[in-house]
């Protein structure tokens, strides 16, 4: 069963909070752009605003696996690619050197939340501050070594938020021991070189697909490099509740 874009969604300019730029949200804006730019041609009045939270310094060991240069070196990851992207492309985005807090932005309804985070304790702060929206889309997003996986959903019946799936997602007390890579070679060790940029591309497909197609035929993405194989979870619409009462039999029809 097909999921249909809200109207404003096409109506208005839409709001982005991209949570997280290092290794899956560095590509995950590099596409946003190019996505703004198409909704422009395709006859979107407004197309996207992107704004990109995160707290963490370039170092040495992100130069390869994160779209970053030796110049960037030092800097705050979404000062240096909003800095970028806002020179090159004449865009007006925002990025936030912090902790995501959801700071009022002014959303008028269009919202799409991007959880690109490393961690469970992330997500479950992210998802403390998600009421402050109004009916936002919430894509979540996690890779593995060969493997990753890609969820949407607006809080709706028929397209519930991730993490009311699936709550182990965002339990802190999960989380493994976190550690910063000292080296490219280590971050390698431990997630495939493009694992990421797969991951990525199915975000930016969920968002396009909403865009260009008007809705969604399925809401997670499941992705093995190991296998080689990518499978969908499609979008059910919950039965509905029978209505009370006594209700005359209907006669098969021959």
């Amino acid at each position: 069963m097909k999921h249909h874009t809200p109207p404003e969604f096409h109506e208005q300019t839409v709001f982005v909070e991209l949570i997280g730029a290092g290794a899956t949200g560095s590509k995950i804006l590099a596409g946003l752009v190019q996505l703004h730019h198409a909704m422009l041609e395709l006859g979107h009045p407004r197309g996207l605003h992107v704004r990109c939270w995160d707290f963490d310094m370039v170092s040495h060991s992100n130069l390869g696996r994160q779209l970053f240069t030796e110049s960037d070196l030092g800097c705050n990851k979404a000062v240096s690619l909003i800095s970028r992207y806002n020179y090159h492309y004449s865009l007006e985005w925002t990025a936030e050197p912090q902790r995501f807090t959801a700071i009022p932005m002014g959303y008028p309804g269009s919202a799409i939340l991007i959880s690109a985070v490393d961690s469970r304790k992330s997500r479950s702060e992210i998802n403390q501050h998600l009421h402050k929206y109004p009916k936002p889309y919430l894509i979540d997003c996690g890779c593995g070594r060969d493997y990753a996986q890609c969820a949407i959903g607006n809080g709706s019946p028929e397209l519930p938020y991730p993490w009311q799936l699936y709550p182990d997602w965002i339990d802190p007390a999960k989380d493994g021991k976190l550690r910063s890579s000292c080296s490219m070679e280590d971050a390698l060790n431990r997630q495939g070189l493009f694992t990421n940029q797969w991951i990525a591309t199915a975000v930016l497909e969920f968002i396009w697909q909403l865009f260009r197609f008007g809705g969604l035929d399925y809401s997670e993405l499941y992705i093995n490099l190991q296998t080689g194989r990518m499978t969908s979870r499609p979008i059910m619409i919950p039965p509905r509740k029978k209505v009370a009462g006594n209700r005359k039999k209907r006669k098969a029809v021959s």
